[in-house]
């Protein structure tokens, strides 16, 4: 059966509209360097536009948005690198001409494609690989720091200038919404009702701008910063913050641009014609989501930034983010406001939305990539559901499946030991392989293993776990435990994280050892340390919980330990249940 039969061209009212989600594409790098121009035979270019023109033909949709990482330039370690795949490596030209070429010619690349798929209006965002990567943020050589400004401009000239007019005007700039305000106003500090599209004036000018469709208006953000004048890297482990280099992810550090950013809030919410406020950036802003295979930046501050305050506060519908290639809705928990945040996985089109659009409802479909090939089948089943009615005086939402509304009050993770199945039963989005899009094997630190354990917790199916050579033994209940054994046994989750930017974390589990002459990890929620692994100071903690002789330790980095004033040896044969659970955030 055709997985597409079902697939509606249009929403079902004649009121309604539609426009489609894909973040982090991650598909448009190659368009950098191929001669500079758009090649129809070429695979990359032919590849993706045989799956947008599907997506356009078959789900419709007037627009696309877009939450950053669009290319992955975090992938070409050096802008010397990046010469030489220009093939400009014995060239004179600067490193901040060179970022620039290469981001123009992918973004206008980009731009024609969706254009000749059927698509007119693509609102992208800047995401961290579109500055360089955020590996690129850090203080080093060939630090690409100095071609952030460069690689803005490329964004804003590639996508929305149209250089053949002669005049080279930014595409959203005439927009009859913006039209009664003062033609001379920047959109910033320039007194009540003085709205702009763009912040004007700004080093933002490029990236972040507003946008109004029918009767919703978007408003697409750039939330990197670089800390005072970028000469070091900053982190602050005591508040959760930084850890990307000298770029951090915010907006409350430029005064100018919150205050365009409140003035579009303000006069959206002040209009009537505008039912639906939407805004996106890269990053999450809600901890914690779904990630996987993603470097998990996150936003200051979180829920208590004052750009997440300002959005519920001119009570924003929807707010779109990127970055950790995962799925997770959730909900404010600000009093009064019913602001849901999307986080969404479209890596090489392996997921996407669809929202339709009416007077007091939006309507929210997640399809995801089913079929023979590992990449571009171009063909998606629904696997998620979310209505937001305005109707009634109370919202009311309803979800399901991948885009069931998270509870963070309930366990994100569960595994137990009842039923050990073979890799691949399920599927693990963005788990694949060389030829499937559900990898049946994987390698965790030298050993296959061909088994998995299915997480019953919120985040489902992304956080099973692989294993291999876990015994099935009696359990404590009549269940099953699983006996771990020497070097052989493995179990561990292709999703990172899930925690960071410092969120409170709280587990548990049973366990029982004789084990009392070896050092065992139990839990650890990072990449493997590695033996004799040094970590600088200043780099992230990862909480790991240790039995050492059969005495339980918490370590957040090799050398930095928490052990009991009165410590316990538990290596005695006898079950056991610890719990482990921080007191506050950051500490």
């Amino acid at each position: 059966a055709d997985a597409d039969a079902d697939a509606e061209d249009a929403p079902s009212s004649d009121s309604s509209w539609r426009f489609i989600l894909i973040a982090d594409i991650h598909k448009m790098t190659w368009f950098s360097w191929s001669n500079y121009t758009v090649n129809k035979n070429m695979k990359s270019y032919s590849d993706n536009l045989e799956v947008i023109e599907h997506i356009y033909q078959n789900y419709g949709g007037e627009l696309v948005v877009s939450p950053g990482d669009i290319v992955s330039y975090g992938s070409i370690k050096t802008i010397s690198r990046l010469k030489e795949l220009l093939k400009l490596e014995d060239e004179d030209i600067s490193d901040e001409d060179a970022v620039y070429l290469a981001g123009l010619n992918a973004y206008s690349t980009t731009r024609k494609l969706f254009k000749e798929a059927g698509y007119d209006i693509l609102l992208a965002t800047i995401g961290d690989h579109e500055l360089g990567g955020n590996e690129g943020f850090f203080v080093k050589p060939e630090s690409k720091l100095p071609t952030i400004p460069k690689a803005r401009q490329a964004f804003g000239d590639g996508f929305y200038r149209n250089g053949d007019s002669g005049e080279f005007e930014f595409e959203f700039d005439n927009q009859l919404w913006f039209a009664d305000d003062d033609s001379t106003s920047t959109g910033v500090g320039d007194g009540d009702g003085a709205v702009k599209p763009r912040p004007l004036g700004t080093i933002y000018e490029n990236t972040s701008y507003a946008y109004v469709h029918k009767n919703a208006l978007f408003v697409t953000v750039d939330a990197f910063e670089t800390v005072e004048d970028g000469s070091s890297d900053y982190i602050n482990l005591e508040k959760g913050l930084g850890g990307e280099g000298a770029v951090t992810c915010t907006v409350d550090g430029d005064g100018e641009h919150l205050e365009w950013f409140e003035n579009i809030l303000r006069k959206g919410r002040d209009d009537p014609s505008i039912r639906h406020i939407i805004v996106q950036a890269h990053l999450p802003i809600i901890q914690t989501v779904q990630r996987y295979n993603c470097s998990g930046q996150f936003f200051d501050y979180g829920e208590q930034s004052i750009f997440w305050n300002l959005m519920n506060e001119y009570k924003v519908d929807l707010y779109l983010a990127g970055e950790v290639h995962a799925n997770t809705v959730t909900k404010t928990r600000h009093a009064g406001s019913d602001l849901v945040q999307i986080v969404s996985r479209g890596v090489g089109y392996n997921n996407f939305l669809s929202i339709d659009v009416s007077e007091n409802v939006l309507d929210v479909k997640i399809y995801n990539e089913i079929g023979n090939k590992p990449k571009f089948n171009a063909q998606y089943e629904e696997s998620g559901h979310l209505t937001i009615d305005k109707t009634a005086a109370a919202t009311q939402l309803s979800s399901s499946g991948m885009l069931k509304l998270l509870d963070l009050n309930s366990p994100l993770l569960i595994y137990d030991f009842e039923d050990i199945v073979p890799l691949g039963t399920r599927q693990v989005p963005g788990f694949d392989s060389k030829t499937s899009l559900m990898a049946t094997e994987s390698v965790i630190r030298g050993k296959i293993c061909k088994e998995s354990m299915y997480n019953n917790g919120q985040f489902g199916a992304q956080y099973d776990a692989q294993v291999c050579n876990i015994l099935p033994v009696e359990g404590r209940d009549g269940g099953y435990g699983g006996y771990f054994y020497g070097d052989n046994t493995r179990m561990a989750v292709m999703g990172t994280g899930p925690f960071s930017a410092g969120e409170t974390i709280s587990f548990g589990l049973w366990f029982k050892t004789w084990q009392s002459k070896r050092k065992m990890v139990i839990t650890h929620h990072s990449n493997y340390w590695g033996e004799g692994a040094v970590i600088k100071n200043g780099t992230k903690d990862s909480l790991t919980l240790v039995l050492d002789r059969g005495i339980p330790v918490i370590q957040t980095q090799p050398s930095r330990k928490v052990i009991s004033t009165n410590p316990k040896n538990f290596a005695d044969g006898v079950w056991h249940h610890i719990a482990v659970s921080m007191p506050r955030k950051s500490c």
